[in-house]
């Protein structure tokens, strides 16, 4: 039975080999169709360039979950090239004076246009860049076919359903270049062992995991140096470090990077912005590096010693000031605010505290000065309002704990996150409790207001489980000597008898640990 129907488009750009479909996916400008010229010049067919549609319906020769639709109609791009290409699928594929013109055979609508999808490309070019390549999760690859949908679908009710089922079944790569040259031998190589070794998702992680490129690339691919530390002392040492960590989130980074600059442009010359990158082999890591072409006070710094919430702590160990201010990479502060942080700074340069502001709902006139610390669904902290916060001008006042979204404080007093954390969960109240217990104060300062984007429409990049969160506030009460039988009470109502599964693989490994590394096992420090 033929597929008839289609009811997704995606513009992208589609060629073929062995009769398998290669799509390359990405926004205006990004190469797809440089890319796809050159992989014809490798001996690949033509399929599509401006869309193809994601088939529905049911197909006689494959599962229809990774089968695309493919119209090919003529098409004329520019190319560096002024060989003649051959062609041996009965396209007439001419170039000439820097211009190339395909004009494919006509083919009649039906089962014959439908095509298995081998592989997506999506890729990434960039000035001066090392090549890499690297797979593309189904969720980032989801995200990615929804931004590339036909304008006319945007209006209209598309079939998500299909684009979900699309993105599990069908590999995906990035590949990062800042040269045509340095995909010979890379990407046709990795096409073809793809497809003549059948990969399909089940293998595609252990398949790219063992990927390796040529011996004489490897040698050549120059080290990326960042901007470093010194760098920026040997210019001017800033009043403030403002950082942020982040994970697969450009937009976010990119946008609350650009309002600092934009709508704080009183503190311009008294800041270094930094971001450290926990995917630094992700889709965005090269977008965000190359920020530092065009700031002069950023540094992007890679991390991957450490996942999830401790990463942080690489703000405070690589800020060039003697003070920091640490945000989520999506979090946008109150005009002014800056400017005011760094004068409480001058006005309190040996302080041990704290610093938190109240943080601002969507509404804009309503605000939160600080957490409860009061368990709620399976956290610990639940958002409360002093009214002392309501007062833009008041003065500095206690609080017991607030979220970690925005907090500052000076370098050295800061007391870091615990090592042993992993993943994501379990830094509110242990932070703050760390903070009083070495006789610090934690402040609530009403003119650092912040907003923070806590909806995810397209999901989180990055893995959230309850093993990590409730490992983390175990090893934070252990840490600090606090009793854990509210936390685990919490839990075992929430999670009920998974809560107790975990902690007893905790218990295990907390153990394990004593007994190796005697009764300073949890030392932040370590």
């Amino acid at each position: 039975m033929a597929a008839t129907s289609v009811d997704t488009a995606i513009q992208c750009s589609a060629v073929k080999a062995e009769g398998r479909a290669v799509l390359i996916l990405g926004p205006a400008g990004s190469g797809k169709s440089t890319l796809a010229a050159w992989l014809m010049q490798q001996g690949y067919g033509y399929l599509a360039d401006n869309f193809v549609s994601l088939a529905t319906g049911y197909s006689n020769r494959f599962d229809i979950r990774n089968a695309v639709s493919c119209l090919p109609l003529p098409v004329s791009r520019h190319f560096g090239s002024s060989e003649l290409l051959p062609v041996d699928d009965g396209s007439l594929f001419l170039s000439w004076e820097g211009s190339f013109f395909v004009d494919p055979p006509y083919a009649e609508r039906g089962d014959d246009l439908v095509e298995r999808c081998a592989l997506i490309i999506i890729p990434q070019y960039y000035e001066g860049a090392a090549f890499d390549l690297s797979p593309v999760a189904p969720e980032e690859l989801r995200f990615l076919v929804g931004q590339a949908l036909h304008p006319a679908q945007r209006l209209t009710h598309f079939n998500k359903e299909r684009i979900a089922s699309f993105a599990k079944a069908v590999p995906a790569i990035a590949v990062r270049f800042g040269e045509y040259d340095q995909l010979a031998g890379n990407v046709d190589r990795f096409i073809e062992a793809l497809i003549s070794h059948g990969i399909d998702m089940q293998q595609f992680a252990d398949f790219c995991m063992h990927w390796t490129e040529p011996q004489a690339l490897a040698a050549a691919k120059p080290e990326r140096q960042y901007r470093t530390r010194e760098q920026i002392l040997a210019r001017k040492k800033p009043k403030l470090t403002i950082g942020m960590a982040t994970y697969d989130d450009f937009d976010g980074t990119y946008f609350t990077l650009q309002a600092l600059r934009m709508y704080h442009p009183e503190t311009m010359d008294d800041v270094e912005y930094i971001v450290v990158d926990n995917n630094p082999t992700g889709v965005c890591a090269e977008p965000l590096s190359y920020l530092e072409h065009k700031i002069p006070n950023y540094r992007y710094i890679p991390i991957t010693q450490i996942n999830g919430t401790a990463v942080r702590d690489f703000v405070m160990e690589e800020a060039a000031a003697d003070y920091v201010l640490n945000l989520d990479c999506h979090v946008l502060l109150w005009p002014g605010s800056v400017a005011r942080l760094i004068r409480y700074f001058e006005e309190n340069p040996d302080t041990n505290d704290l610093l938190h502001g109240p943080i601002v709902w969507d509404e804009l006139d309503i605000v939160s000065s600080h957490m409860s610390p009061v368990w709620q669904k399976g956290f610990f902290g639940v958002w409360a309002q002093d009214e002392r916060g309501n007062d833009l001008d008041g003065e500095p006042f206690d609080i017991p704990m607030h979220g970690m979204g925005l907090y500052a404080c000076r370098r050295a007093a800061w007391p870091g996150y615990n090592r042993k954390f992993r993943g994501f969960g379990g830094e509110e109240g242990y932070v703050h409790d760390k903070f009083r217990q070495r006789g610090g104060r934690v402040l609530c300062l009403p003119f650092l207001r912040w907003l923070h984007r806590f909806v995810r429409p397209l999901g989180v990049p990055y893995k959230i489980s309850w093993e990590d969160r409730i490992r983390n506030y175990v090893i934070g009460a252990t840490e600090l000597g606090l009793p854990i039988d509210d936390t685990m009470a919490h839990f075992r109502e929430f999670l009920g008898g998974q809560a107790d599964k975990i902690y007893e693989v905790i218990k295990a490994e907390l153990e394990t640990s004593r007994k190796t590394e005697g009764s300073g096992l949890i030392n932040a420090a370590e």
